[in-house]
């Protein structure tokens, strides 16, 4: 390209071979303007048909220090459902409160999706004798 834009400014300075600077401007111009134009046109059309396709997304509320039903209310005012995934013994935290949760808060997540939760319990289950 930068062979055709020597060319060009050559010519135009001296002023000869009009017919050759008139397609070497207009070669530049499809080169440069045009084929570019195009390429941002469609990838622009393609970056588009992406998002849409993408489900609808909402953000994980904050269920540490919840009870399961609490978090569940909250859950499903955000389009979101609850999973159990374990529960702990937590000597600092009251017996079936939230101790944890995945994905975590603040996140966004695709309307529908389990968030995962670990509640305290009562007692310590310690290993076997």
């Amino acid at each position: 390209m930068r062979f055709l834009l020597g060319v060009l400014v050559g010519y135009t300075v001296r002023g000869k071979h009009k017919l050759l600077i008139r397609v070497l401007v207009t070669l530049a111009l499809v080169v440069y303007v045009v084929i570019p134009a195009i390429a941002l046109l469609s990838l622009s059309i393609d970056v588009q048909r992406e998002r849409r396709s993408r489900p609808a997304q909402t953000q994980v509320p904050v269920l540490k220090g919840l009870t399961y039903e609490d978090a569940e209310k909250k859950l499903h005012a955000a389009n979101l459902n609850i999973r159990l995934l374990a529960t702990r013994y937590d000597p600092g935290v009251q017996p079936g409160l939230i101790i944890d949760q995945t994905p975590a808060p603040g996140e966004k997540v695709a309307v529908g999706y389990s968030v995962g939760i670990t509640t305290s319990r009562k007692d310590f289950a310690g290993p076997g004798p």
